[in-house]
């Protein structure tokens, strides 16, 4: 089943979930979160309060509360006058490969108001979804199956937004579209050479193109002949496979053709 995520409203320390990420700067807890804290019966504060959890960034600390909520993981963003989308992103990324590895289906994150740094929060949502994408993303299909791949596998990620969750949508929209775009590339990416051949590649191209409206042109080794691409040729004669030159494009606003990809695989 494909990954999901979604911005749903509700209040934290109130939401059924087996974990609930909570992405935290360095220093005092967030007050939007105290309900969750005396919801955990004051563990949150208390972990604080050991010095096991500061908010430093890509910090971690696991709670155990009782209630709705199963686990509770604190992720550290850092110093508030440092936290900007990329922090946002990775805590986000942090927060849905720790969930990926405990082998549960579903979690969610939350991004208390007082997190949010320099981003407003239609930008803090986009580089939510971005993150969750990035830390969700591992490429398994040539692995041998382990325990690890005989868990439960991670199917959707919440976005909790307390109040305003219509008006996150579109960035979410947005972010979740570049987290797809970006796990798409990597899976191509770290595949081995003698399958990801230069036809493979076109292939795929024009199988993208086609589920999403894009234009593609693929030239084979006697259209690159005619066009001359002497560079492309000159490399592609130290290979067994054929070169290929694939182009995506698609329209802008105005109508006018977009250049999105040109690239020659060899």
């Amino acid at each position: 089943m494909p990954f999901e995520t979604a911005v749903v409203s509700a209040e934290p320390s109130s939401y059924e979930t087996p974990l609930l990420a909570v992405a935290v700067p360095r220093g005092t807890l967030p007050p939007s979160i105290d309900g969750l804290d005396k919801a955990a019966g004051g563990a949150i504060n208390r972990v604080i309060a050991a010095g096991d959890f500061s908010g430093k960034k890509d910090e971690t600390a696991m709670v155990y509360p009782t209630g709705s909520v199963s686990r509770v993981l604190l992720v550290g963003l850092g110093k508030n006058e440092e936290i900007d989308r990329t922090a946002i992103r990775r805590a986000a990324a942090i927060a849905a490969k720790r969930a990926r590895s405990l082998g549960i289906p579903r979690a969610a994150f939350h991004l208390p108001p007082e997190s949010r740094g320099k981003s407003g929060a239609a930008e803090a949502v986009q580089a939510i979804a971005e993150g969750l994408a990035q830390g969700i993303w591992q490429y398994t299909e040539m692995k041998r199956r382990d325990e690890d791949t005989r868990k439960p596998q991670l199917e959707r990620i919440d976005i909790i937004a307390v109040n305003g969750a219509s008006e996150l949508k579109e960035g979410h929209r947005i972010g979740a579209a570049i987290g797809a775009g970006q796990t798409f590339a990597r899976s191509i990416q770290v595949l081995p050479g003698n399958i990801c051949t230069p036809t493979y590649l076109a292939n795929v191209a024009q199988e993208l193109a086609q589920r999403h409206g894009f234009g593609v042109t693929i030239l084979d080794k006697a259209a690159i002949i005619q066009e001359k691409m002497g560079a492309l040729l000159s490399v592609a004669q130290g290979s067994a496979e054929e070169p290929r030159f694939i182009a995506l494009e698609y329209k802008g606003r105005d109508g006018a053709p977009i250049v999105l990809v040109g690239k020659g695989v060899t």
